[in-house]
């Protein structure tokens, strides 16, 4: 039976005034029905980019150089303007990770939720309100019929992820994109938002791809996780064997960043060194190696393949870390 979602060697490239932008550099995952996937990584490590690969909403300048992405058996890639028109919304559906500037500001919350009821579900306008409240009041929006009218500015950080949410939900999509959902909201928010991500996934059998830069987001939401840096997946596994037994230094020093109560409250929080590739010329070696206490010549020669024991856990590392090894303690040198 296939994956509701199969990407395959994705390659997501940026035309620049001077060469172009590798953002994604064959990237190949999948999401069964009513899955989590979680996505993470660094700012710029080609996540977000690949999220919108699979909407084709790319910035000026992007393009789908190769590879597939199939939904539910439909190839996307190459599909005309009108033809994902008919996708966005009704079968995929994304959470963006700004709000405020996603949402327009010149129409009202019943607006924005019900155009898309109207265009997908061919729907009257009353009709394509009574959605807008229904969903509204699905994701736990006080007084929903009353905030129809309300605009965006007149919204708090979090009811305005919460239409964001809404506005996804409106057609009851297949996938659902969640893009840092939390990012803009305080952590009581972030909180209740995340746990009702989890009841609706819950609810509509639906599958969410969640992308996020923090491991303590994904730990317990996602059934398995993509690590992502410079463009590529250096490390997937089952979220629970991932954490337990971690293999990639990037993945455990990303694990390393999340502050703990535990720790010592004089000492440094500690930050992974030095900064990703530039991937107008990626490197044709390890891209983490400059920023990996665990590197050697044979990683500034070739690059690693994604592989592992199990087809179930693959990292790209020829050094993988152990059990005893995941909080880097020693300085990084380049």
């Amino acid at each position: 039976m296939a994956a509701l979602l199969e990407i395959d060697g994705l390659k997501t490239y940026i035309k620049q005034r001077h060469g172009q932008v590798q953002a994604v550099d064959g990237v190949s995952l999948f999401i069964e029905e009513g899955e989590t996937l979680g996505v993470v990584g660094e700012s710029g490590c080609g996540k977000t980019m690949t999220g919108m690969s699979v909407m084709q909403l790319l910035p000026p300048g992007g393009y789908i150089a190769g590879g597939s992405i199939k939904l539910d058996g439909k190839e996307l890639v190459g599909l005309s303007d009108n033809e994902m028109r008919k996708v966005r919304g009704n079968e995929v559906a994304v959470i963006f990770q700004d709000p405020m500037t996603s949402l327009n500001p010149t129409m009202n919350i019943g607006a924005q939720i019900s155009e898309g009821v109207r265009i997908h579900r061919q729907v009257s306008r009353k009709e394509a309100l009574d959605r807008a409240a229904e969903v509204l009041n699905l994701v736990g929006m006080p007084n929903p019929r009353e905030r129809l009218k309300d605009f965006p500015h007149q919204l708090s950080g979090g009811l305005r992820q919460r239409v964001m949410i809404a506005m996804a939900l409106s057609c009851e999509p297949k996938l659902l994109i969640a893009d840092e959902p939390t990012t803009a909201l305080d952590v009581t928010i972030q909180l209740q938002i995340l746990e009702l991500l989890y009841s609706l996934k819950q609810r509509l059998r639906m599958a969410v791809m969640l992308i996020t830069h923090d491991m303590g987001v994904i730990a317990g939401r996602a059934d398995r996780v993509n690590v992502m840096y410079a463009g590529k997946i250096v490390e997937q596994a089952p979220t629970e064997e991932l954490f337990e037994s971690m293999r990639h230094p990037y993945t455990a020093a990303l694990l390393a960043s999340i502050p703990r109560l535990s720790q010592n409250s004089s000492a440094a929080l500690y930050s992974i060194p030095g900064l990703p590739p530039d991937l107008s010329h990626p490197p044709a070696w390890c891209r983490f190696q400059p920023r990996c206490q665990f590197a050697t010549a044979r990683c500034r020669e070739e690059e690693p393949l994604l592989t592992g024991a199990t087809p179930e856990h693959q990292y790209a590392c020829f050094n993988p870390v152990g059990k005893g090894s995941l909080r880097p303690t020693a300085p990084l040198t380049h």
